[in-house]
């Protein structure tokens, strides 16, 4: 509602009034006072407010600040409108419409890369003051697809919608503030905090995280038209079979996450295995985003890779993800191909199916990540000490 109608109204106004910035300073103060304290429970520095103001795609939420934007909105709309205003001073009747909008095109994408650089200068500005642990989650979240769930609008139908508790946990989680009413220690008996809630195994929620993107994944091959899919499946035992690295996964009851025919090539099939890492693990700390992907692929490459090559003659792909949503090269290739196929046979944009592909596997991996942090963990299950078959027949429930 905010970003999509009120936001685009004052944006009208500024591009159609002159010299409107200082009369929208009581609007600017509306949204940094009230409006953002009430959305995010808690309040905003200057630092944090420019922030929110960038484009999603730089680790912002696109809230923009309306006196900032009017210094520019104006004289852009000018030079966007002065072909069409040469045509109706000039009364010409005789012009190539192709021309006019070709002209126009142009326009837009000069103005669109000047906001960028002025975008960027922004981000610039605000890194040099920043806390390492600010520029880190400013870094992962302008990954492409990790602010995919920020951007699409709130809806049931899709399935793109947070309840306000989980959509505040994830602005915390992206800024790296720090979350409201977290326990001091977790079930396991170690001190709680977001990492070790990622990387807890009690209550099994990591293992939910990886088989819901697994499902998603696989999903997704079967609306892509491929009929053909299996999670799970088992891999074929080894009869003295050698392999080039240690790591390489030599059990007879061996199994990757998903299994696909014809997906690189027909009648061939091919295997995937996914993995999702937190970018906030100490042992990640001085890594990049990129090294970190590219160094969980090669891992997951050398545990499957040569077994189904040589023993199933099949191809294999990993599926590295992070929590905060990014994905590693050869995840991305896949879901290019998915994404491919997909707009083939229902006849739509690739680059509008890629995007639509990019939201769901966000929003899996955002709500997964947050079962981890706010789900209940208990050391052990409670005992099964209630007898159905004795309490239906003594108290003669009707079944």
């Amino acid at each position: 509602m905010f970003t999509h109608c009120l936001q685009s109204q004052w944006t009208f106004v500024s591009r159609s009034t002159p010299e409107i910035g200082p009369l929208l300073q009581p609007l600017e103060d509306e949204i940094r006072l009230s409006f953002l304290p009430s959305l995010l429970r808690r309040n905003v520095n200057d630092e944090e407010r420019l922030l929110l103001s960038l484009p999603a795609r730089l680790g912002g939420m696109g809230i923009l600040n309306p006196v900032a934007e009017a210094v520019t909105a104006h004289s852009n709309s000018i030079r966007m409108c002065d072909p069409l205003i040469r045509l109706i001073l000039r009364q010409e009747t005789d012009f190539d419409p192709f021309e006019i909008e070709s002209t126009v095109k142009s326009l837009r994408r000069q103005i669109e890369k000047q906001s960028d650089e002025i975008h960027m200068l922004r981000l610039k500005e605000i890194l040099v003051h920043a806390s390492e642990e600010t520029k880190q989650c400013v870094k992962l979240f302008s990954e492409k697809g990790a602010s995919s769930w920020l951007t699409c609008i709130p809806s049931y139908e899709t399935g793109t919608i947070l309840h306000k508790g989980d959509f505040v946990d994830s602005v915390h989680l992206r800024y790296g503030w720090q979350l409201k009413d977290l326990p001091s220690t977790c079930a396991c008996g170690a001190s709680f905090n977001v990492q070790h809630a990622l990387d807890c195994a009690l209550g099994g929620f990591r293992t939910i995280q990886h088989n819901e993107v697994r499902d998603v994944v696989a999903q997704c091959m079967r609306e892509a038209g491929h009929y053909v899919v299996e999670t799970e499946p088992s891999l074929q035992p080894l009869d003295g079979e050698v392999f080039e690295y240690k790591s390489a996964n030599k059990e007879d009851d061996a199994r990757s996450d998903i299994k696909c025919l014809s997906f690189w090539s027909k009648m061939r099939q091919a295997f995937f295995d996914v993995k999702v890492v937190s970018p906030y693990a100490r042992s990640y700390c001085d890594m990049t985003i990129a090294r970190l992907l590219v160094s969980a692929e090669k891992a997951k490459s050398r545990e499957y890779r040569e077994r189904i090559l040589n023993v199933e003659h099949g191809d294999f792909s990993p599926l590295v993800f992070t929590t905060t949503g990014a994905m590693a090269p050869q995840c991305q290739r896949v879901v290019r191909r998915l994404a491919e196929k997909i707009s083939e046979r229902q006849s739509l944009q690739r680059s509008v199916v890629t995007g639509w592909l990019r939201c769901r596997l966000s929003f899996a991996l955002l709500r997964t990540t947050l079962l981890c942090i706010r789900g209940t963990r208990k050391s052990k299950l409670a005992p099964l000490d209630n007898n159905i078959l004795l309490a239906v027949s003594s108290s003669k429930i009707e079944h």
